[in-house]
């Protein structure tokens, strides 16, 4: 159930990377006629007032939502952390990237029962970890720095040495990662 109050906890949506396997900027891809970051944003719409895109192309200017930029470009998924803990003025943030077209509500609820036990709280599944559907701790920024500065990228080895909680999810569907056309076109067959 949403919580009709929200949450003040931003969320930020990762919408860099090369995309170089997809061939386009994969937040603009659409899916039974939805752009992916549209879906994430109007999922988001109903857990926080606040949404802030992580990005350096001017298209997601449409969304008329504030866009911040990596302050170490060209790092990755922890590069967009970085620039989104430097950002906000809270103790968490909520993190996902621009890929996740049919990332349900139910899932940030859930991360959200957990958001104090731990300074990152992410998505698992049987098969893999979701590092960029999770809520960060603002006090994570002066390691992430040091991560970025001595240019260690890897998000999960970064979480590895943190106070983390993963919480369990069945649903693998509702973590689909959209990186190449094939698993679109795969995704888009399913679906119809």
């Amino acid at each position: 159930m949403i919580d009709p109050l929200k949450n003040n906890i931003p969320a930020y949506i990762l919408c860099g990377g090369r995309s170089s396997r997809m061939g386009q900027d994969k937040g603009l891809v659409t899916l039974q006629e939805n752009e992916f970051i549209s879906h994430i944003i109007n999922t988001l719409k109903n857990i926080t007032d606040s949404i802030v895109l992580v990005t350096k192309n001017k298209e997601y200017g449409r969304f008329r939502l504030p866009i911040i930029q990596d302050i170490y470009a060209e790092k990755g998924p922890l590069g967009g952390i970085h620039a989104a803990l430097q950002h906000t003025e809270e103790s968490q943030i909520l993190v996902f990237s621009c890929d996740i077209p049919l990332l349900k509500s139910y899932v940030i609820e859930e991360l959200l029962r957990f958001k104090n036990s731990a300074d990152i709280v992410f998505a698992k599944t049987e098969k893999k970890w979701h590092p960029l559907i999770g809520i960060y701790a603002k006090c994570l920024l002066p390691e992430v720095e040091e991560n970025l500065k001595q240019n260690k990228l890897k998000l999960i080895d970064f979480i590895k040495e943190q106070n983390y909680k993963a919480v369990n999810f069945i649903d693998e569907a509702a973590f689909t990662n959209i990186n190449t056309p094939a698993i679109l076109a795969r995704l888009e067959k399913n679906l119809v």
